[in-house]
Order: C-alpha cells, then sequence, then structure tokens
C-alpha cells in the first residue's frame, strides 16, 4: 500500500474514532495506526491534524444526510465546526493527576470569566476558549500544535495570545527573563495578554459551574455575525 492510500485510511479511522467516542486526535492517531497498520508505520504516512479534521466534517456531513450517497471531499472551513472539532475531545483529556477535571470544563471556564471581562471581543474570547486544544492534539508541543490546527480559522491577534499564555504566566511568578518581559510589553495587545493569564488563572477554580460547549459556541457565532463576519 502507498503511503498516500495509507495515509488516507488513517485519517479515515481517526475520523471514526473521534467522530464516535469523543476522544483526542493523539488517541485516535495511536488507535488507528494499531487498527490499519498494525501498530507501525512511517511517520511519512500519518495524518495531519487538518487531514483528520477534514475526515471529521465528510462524517458529519453523511450523519446530517442519512443515505447512502458517497461522502464528498468536505473541507471544513466554518471556524465554529473547526472549534467543535477541537474542543469536544478535551473532554476525555485530563488537566492534573487524578482525574480532578477535564480541560473542557476549564476551557469553558475560562471563556465564562473572559466573558465578563469583554463580552464583545470576539478574538479575546476565541483566545479563551481555544487556548487549550493543543492538549488534545500533542500534550508534549501543546502550543505548537493548537497553533498549527488553528491556522487559518483564528485573527493573528488571537493566535498570539494563545502563542504567548504561558509566558504571561511566567511573568505574573517572577521566571520570566527580561528581554521576554521586554518584548511582550511591547505588543500592542499587551494588557490583553495579562487580562486571558488572570482568566485562565481563576479558571483553575474547580466547582464553580460552566456554560456547556454548545452555548460558547453559540455565543461566539452570534457574535461573528454581529461584527459582520
Amino acid at each position: 500500500m502507498s503511503y498516500a492510500k495509507l495515509r488516507q485510511k488513517l485519517a479515515e479511522e481517526a475520523a471514526r474514532l473521534m467522530f464516535e467516542n469523543q476522544i483526542s486526535f493523539q488517541k485516535a492517531t495511536q488507535q488507528a495506526v494499531r487498527r490499519v497498520a498494525g501498530g507501525y508505520c512511517s511517520r511519512r504516512a500519518v495524518p495531519t491534524t487538518r487531514e483528520i479534521r477534514s475526515e471529521i466534517a465528510r462524517l458529519a456531513w453523511f450523519t446530517e444526510q442519512n443515505d447512502d450517497r458517497l461522502l464528498p471531499p468536505i473541507e471544513p472551513q466554518e471556524p465554529m465546526v473547526v472549534y467543535a472539532g477541537l474542543l469536544a475531545p478535551l473532554e476525555q483529556v485530563m488537566r492534573r493527576r487524578g482525574g480532578r477535571e477535564d480541560v473542557l470544563s476549564h476551557s469553558l471556564r475560562v471563556f465564562d470569566l473572559a466573558k465578563e471581562k469583554l463580552p464583545y471581543d470576539e478574538e479575546f474570547l476565541v483566545a479563551a476558549l481555544l487556548h487549550d486544544v493543543g492538549r488534545g492534539i500533542d500534550p508534549r508541543n501543546a502550543v505548537a500544535a493548537a497553533l498549527a490546527a488553528l491556522d487559518g480559522f483564528v485573527t493573528e491577534r488571537t493566535a498570539w495570545l494563545i502563542e504567548h499564555l504561558e509566558e504571561a504566566h511566567e511573568l505574573a511568578v517572577g521566571t520570566l527573563g527580561i528581554r521576554s518581559r521586554r518584548r511582550l510589553a511591547e505588543s500592542e495587545w499587551y494588557e490583553d495578554l495579562l487580562d486571558l493569564a488572570e482568566c485562565d488563572r481563576q479558571g483553575d477554580s474547580i466547582g464553580i459551574p460552566t456554560s456547556d460547549l454548545e452555548f460558547a459556541l453559540g455565543y461566539l457565532s452570534e457574535l461573528s455575525e454581529a461584527n459582520g463576519e
């Protein structure tokens, strides 16, 4: 089997696993490799997040149509569809050892706090909701994974806030280097970053009720429409 055909089969299987079981990209890919390739395959054959996401969109279309037609080659260009696909698996990813809370619950709490602070700032709210999506793709390189998965679906400002959030936490505890502090402070979005970091820290308060994913995405969708996007 060629690398291209194996890559496509792996993407289809990983998408099916995610669509049916709401597991993370990483777990879905690992399980797909075991089922399709017997547990091992060349890195050239491993599908990207975007490729798996495309297959998820096709599965969603097929389910909605509920017929026997062949799945068309749909690429998910609607941001809310992409956000949902990245966020839903986070319910199975735990933030702390011992299973104290899943990443999705934390993300929704941070979104609620951000909405209280800047209720009409769509870019800020998107960053708050999506800041941890990389944990469901590659926990070892979560920020880079998040930015790669969101490429083309978030604004430059939103991506910058997500990219530098950890540095903002280091700044708060005094471990960030002088050069990095100066670089962050020079950004026009510096104060927004500090606000997001504060929401992220407050979002660690377990037990506080949060909005559900449907509400958060609906709120962002309405805000996007109001902004004429």
